[in-house]
């Protein structure tokens, strides 16, 4: 089973009238069954892909695996703290 797949099996399972869900980093590695990588931890292009230049997100980002896992299940992320550690997925 891919690394993310119990993350994308979670957004999967919540109910369609719920628009956004907010985890903490703990509890994504808890779903995980394994710590998250230390680059998810200091960068938010780990979670939005690409570079980040001066606030925002280059056009050119590449596509990542744990990026396709919320995204086949038809979530984004909508807020994202580094410093709380916890991130907000919202609906598409």
């Amino acid at each position: 089973m891919p690394k993310y797949e119990p993350l994308r099996e979670f957004l999967s399972g919540l109910p369609k009238g719920q628009k956004q869900v907010t985890l903490g980093f703990r509890r994504l590695e808890e779903l995980l069954g394994d710590p998250l990588p230390p680059s998810a931890l200091e960068y938010e292009q780990w979670w939005r892909g690409g570079r980040v230049k001066r606030g925002r997100i280059d056009a050119n980002w590449q596509d990542q695996v744990q990026q396709r896992a919320w995204e086949e299940a038809g979530w984004t992320i909508d807020e994202l703290d580094l410093l709380l550690k916890a991130v907000t997925f919202r609906r598409k």
